[in-house]
């Protein structure tokens, strides 16, 4: 029988940005698009069953920004374009919030909805999560496809290159536990 925590037991950790990343991953007219994005930040706040795996009867609560100008491609037109199209003068991180957490087939895996904010605007996504953990680390790996239409914003065309709107994202967030 598993036994379940209370939110009193929730314990923190904190995002490490040397460990973390994101990637992207978009298509145009004439090749794919690839980038990473690396020095998150951010923080999970969980507790764990007896038998080790996540509680969810209480919900884990996440919060994550990734630095705009961290957005690289490889192709530096590229990049200042992106950025021009987010305006990371004004909405310098791109942050997501979990909001919901439930179980998914297999172990460690989970059904999550939460925020995406984007240019200044949030809006709802649904995903999914696989959980990682021992005595002082959380790994967390998801995916998830953003259409930047839903913020707002069209997709670049840079001269005859036409870019496709949806963009694969990939998470792999580190967090260490803190004091």
């Amino acid at each position: 029988m598993t036994s379940f925590v209370t939110d009193a037991a929730l314990e923190r950790y904190a995002v490490s940005p040397s460990d973390s990343w994101a990637t992207f991953e978009g298509r145009s007219s004439l090749h794919g698009l690839k980038g990473k994005a690396v020095g998150l930040s951010g923080y999970v706040e969980a507790n764990w069953n007896d038998d080790g795996s996540l509680a969810t009867t209480s919900a884990p609560r996440m919060h994550l920004d990734i630095p705009v100008a961290n957005l690289r491609s490889g192709n530096a037109m590229f990049d200042r374009e992106t950025w021009k199209l987010i305006d990371s003068n004004r909405f310098p991180r791109i942050a997501a919030d979990l909001r919901e957490l439930r179980a998914a087939l297999g172990p460690n895996h989970y059904e999550a909805s939460g925020d995406v904010t984007l240019a200044g605007r949030s809006r709802k996504y649904d995903g999914e999560l696989t959980f990682a953990h021992d005595e002082d680390n959380v790994t967390i790996d998801g995916e998830l496809r953003i259409d930047i239409r839903d913020f707002g914003l069209k997709p670049p065309n840079l001269f005859i290159i036409k870019v496709d709107p949806v963009v694969k994202a990939v998470l792999h967030l580190v967090a260490r536990k803190t004091a």
